[in-house]
């Protein structure tokens, strides 16, 4: 099930596919991070990761620097900072798949996407919570930016991690969804235990490489999370009302949950949730409300920890 690009994971059919997991916002000595590219590296190696981005700011740190195992993928990039000519703070993105630095500093932001796509590569918006970044004045006048970064691990340590409010505006706004990362943004050595292995990317893809890992981020085949696993969602129509309304029902099937939430375009929402009641669960069904144009998932762990699904677009259910 499609919508502008978007695809499940969960429509797909597991011959061929396989899921990796990986961190694509990291940071090493070449920025402001503590650790050498090659410990950073190899933590995440040692953690059971299958693919990384070290994407220090401003710079790329190739990855023909370091050495990894040949069945872990690489994903060259930066983090790259144009000034915010709309009157907010400076903008934070992630660019993937480039191989040529730029001094965005000294050019507009719609000139870096420009450059980054020009580069053949994806180009997404950091950590807007933290960045305080009003997607209506910050975000609307750019074209070309791929998603966003909806949960940040460092940025949680300063109270604003979470950026699913952001992702909801500028979805609404554009009138279409668009696919979400989860990341560490990890500056801090392992042994600080503060950003690391906090945040990750689940990808559905056919192959190990970088371009197959981003462009299933890009079309929405993925899932993300800080720490809950999401096994299965189906959706279905079920009934029409007889006014032209449709009806369609989910089915979540997910690891131990306190609540699973349902998320509409405007922001409408329906809980299933037993943590009142000292119980968790596995699987869900929902009768999602008429005529909405889209909805995500959101899993949350016993822990507090959560999963998010990329939005997926009601139009096309099918009975």
């Amino acid at each position: 099930m499609a919508s502008d690009g978007l695809i499940s994971p969960f429509d797909i059919d597991d011959e061929g596919y396989f899921w990796l997991k990986g961190n694509l916002h990291s940071h090493t000595t070449n920025s402001d991070g503590k650790p050498s590219p090659q410990e950073r590296l190899d933590g995440y190696v040692n953690q059971g990761y299958d693919f990384l981005c070290i994407s220090d700011h401003y710079t790329i740190t190739r990855i023909d620097t370091v050495s990894a195992p040949d069945d872990f993928v690489l994903v060259q990039g930066a983090e790259i900072h144009p000034e915010n000519p709309f009157g907010g703070q400076t903008h934070h993105f992630l660019a993937y798949n480039i191989d040529e630095d730029m001094d965005s500093k000294r050019m507009p932001p719609q000139h870096v996407i420009n450059e980054v796509r020009r580069q053949g590569g994806s180009i997404w918006l950091a950590h807007p919570h933290w960045s305080s970044i009003n997607i209506l004045r910050d975000t609307l006048p750019l074209n070309g930016l791929a998603g966003i970064e909806v949960f940040n691990t460092t940025c949680r340590c300063a109270g604003r991690g979470e950026s699913s409010v952001h992702w909801d505006d500028w979805m609404d706004l554009l009138g279409r969804p668009i696919p979400a990362l989860s990341n560490d943004d990890s500056h801090a050595l392992e042994s600080e235990n503060r950003d690391t292995y906090g945040g990750w990317n689940m990808v559905k893809v056919k192959e190990r490489s970088a371009k197959a890992i981003i462009d299933a981020l890009e079309r929405g085949c993925a899932y993300v999370s800080s720490g809950p696993e999401i096994r299965d969602i189906q959706l279905r129509r079920v009934d029409d009302t007889g006014d032209g309304k449709q009806v369609v029902e989910a089915s979540i099937r997910c690891s131990e949950a306190q609540s699973i939430l349902a998320v509409f375009d405007s922001h409408g929402t329906e809980f299933r949730d037993r943590s009142g009641h000292g119980k968790t669960f596995e699987e869900a069904t929902f009768t999602l409300r008429p005529n909405v144009r889209w909805v995500r998932f959101e899993i949350i762990a016993p822990d507090g920890t959560k999963a998010w699904s990329n939005p997926m677009d009601l139009a096309k259910v099918g009975r």
